[in-house]
């Protein structure tokens, strides 16, 4: 039995009606449900949702469904929505029925755009934002948009109207938890304030790039910059608004008291975005045995500029951000598949969350995929090494059969005295064939391009590779390393320089 209802686009009550009926209640799990949307379905090409009453009436008094034919009625005169073609409320709930989207324009489900694709889709929303500012300035209530970008469709289709936000009379109708001062304030400033909707649309897009829910392909590292370069020249008060967002752009943007707020995010970004700028990657590989663990901690142990951070402990810390429901190894093996330049992505932005900002210096082992190298330096540039520790084969299986017949250092390994030359040997070799399948052999073939605009393997360009040969005293290759790391120092502070120029 039908309490209430409001249609639209020529769609009657008994049409709307006959969906419901046709699907016996059952909804496909089309995306996750929201707190306030806890089943979704569609039919031909009508999209429908059951929105979660109980959540209504403990966040929203009033008549509801009055509530959002007004917010879709004033919406939909100002920026470009989906189509909504009806909202009843029954015995069973209250559903909602718009228009079906193309799966492939969603921002979700690792659908991939290219740079300038996104570009046109914030400017978009900017003009969106503008639209909702000019009709909050004329009338007596206020109204506002959630401005997730992943809300709308890489054409700039609003999409996700629920729950609506208007203010009246200084009341909020937007579904905060009206416990929550922080979650309130938070909601107030997205919703109704132009510099709270435009910073939480680009807060929204870094979260869409940390959790990995779409990728960018062609992103400029820049990018932040970029878009707040667009929201100023966006701005509807050319002074007040400008001033807040320059403070922002150089990090100096007092904190707010509250837990969440948009320029708070992008304020730690930019810092952390800048403090990567003068940090040089030092990516090591080599062969087995080669030395290359002794030969790190040489290097942490005597240079203070330097952390050294193991590329196995990141990953794990770029899934647990994506959210995904594979499982580890399952979710790498299809994203190094699906778009290996945006997982090696993730994995630097990762990077500069753990790193410290007094070290100037990343070393990052251990490195197999040459493929992989090669994405880093079309991400990293002049900023991304690669170190190559190498040794003759008898020299490294000599070395690992001497290390396992004794106790090791710190004491926590017994030395092993029925290992045999033999077993080095076929280990060390099943070694290296594990690493080659993934192409360490070709890391040292690696050179620079004539323009040195990106890496190859094997190309007439000058050596990338800087390859050390393991080969004698122990205090021979600490000098070597020596040599090493101090020209990267130098190069480090000559990069620092040239940037506060």
């Amino acid at each position: 039995m039908i309490m209430k209802n409001y249609t639209y686009n020529n769609y009657t009550i008994k049409e709307l009606e006959k969906i419901l009926s046709f699907t016996n209640h059952t909804y496909t799990n089309n995306g996750y449900p929201t707190s306030n949307c806890i089943a979704k379905g569609s039919l031909n090409n009508i999209f429908f949702k059951k929105l979660n009453l109980t959540k209504i009436c403990e966040l929203y008094n009033g008549d509801y469904l009055s509530l959002f034919d007004e917010y879709y009625t004033i919406l939909n005169k100002i920026i470009n929505t989906n189509r909504i073609f009806g909202i009843i409320q029954n015995e069973q709930g209250i559903f909602e029925f718009s228009e079906l989207l193309d799966e492939i324009k969603l921002l979700d489900n690792g659908n991939s755009f290219e740079w300038i694709e996104i570009l046109n889709l914030f400017d978009k929303i900017l003009t969106d934002i503008n639209n909702c500012v000019r009709y909050n300035n004329v009338s007596e209530e206020k109204i506002g948009l959630e401005t997730a970008i992943w809300n709308f469709t890489i054409d700039g289709i609003l999409f996700d109207l629920d729950p609506p936000k208007i203010l009246k009379n200084s009341i909020d109708t937007s579904f905060t938890r009206k416990g929550d001062i922080d979650h309130e304030k938070r909601t107030l400033y997205r919703s109704f304030d132009e510099i709270g909707m435009k910073f939480n649309l680009l807060v929204t897009l870094i979260l869409g790039e940390k959790h990995n829910s779409f990728i960018v392909k062609n992103q400029p590292n820049n990018y932040i910059e970029i878009l707040i370069k667009r929201i100023i020249r966006s701005s509807t008060n050319n002074l007040t608004k400008k001033e807040i967002i320059d403070n922002l752009a150089n990090g100096i943007s007092e904190k707010e008291n509250f837990i969440g707020h948009p320029i708070e995010i992008v304020r730690r970004e930019i810092m952390i975005k800048e403090n990567g700028n003068n940090k040089k990657f030092i990516f090591v590989a080599g062969t087995s045995e080669s030395g290359k663990s002794g030969g790190i901690n040489y290097l942490k142990d005597n240079y203070s500029e330097i952390q050294h951070i193991k590329i196995r402990d990141v990953f794990p810390k770029v899934y647990e951000d994506t959210f995904s429901k594979l499982s580890f190894e399952e979710w790498q093996n299809f994203e190094e598949s699906r778009d290996l330049n945006n997982f090696w992505k993730l994995f630097v932005n990762k990077v500069y969350e753990m790193v410290d900002d007094n070290k100037s210096i990343i070393i990052l082992d251990t490195m197999y995929g040459v493929d992989g190298m090669i994405e880093l330096y079309n991400i990293l540039g002049d900023k991304v090494n690669l170190l190559y520790i190498d040794a003759p084969f008898n020299d490294r299986v000599i070395r690992e059969y001497n290390r396992l017949r004794s106790d090791s250092i710190n004491g926590t390994r017994k030395a092993d005295l029925t290992i045999t030359i033999d077993d080095i040997i076929e280990r060390t070799i099943n070694k290296d064939r594990k690493k080659n399948k993934k192409g360490a052999d070709k890391l040292p073939l690696l050179t620079y391009s004539v323009d040195n605009s990106s890496i190859e393997i094997g190309g007439s360009g000058k050596q990338f590779t800087t390859i050390i040969n393991n080969d004698g005293t122990i205090d021979n290759f600490y000098v070597m390393l020596d040599n090493y790391i101090n020209s990267k120092l130098t190069k480090s502070k000559e990069y620092v320089k040239e940037l506060k120029k």
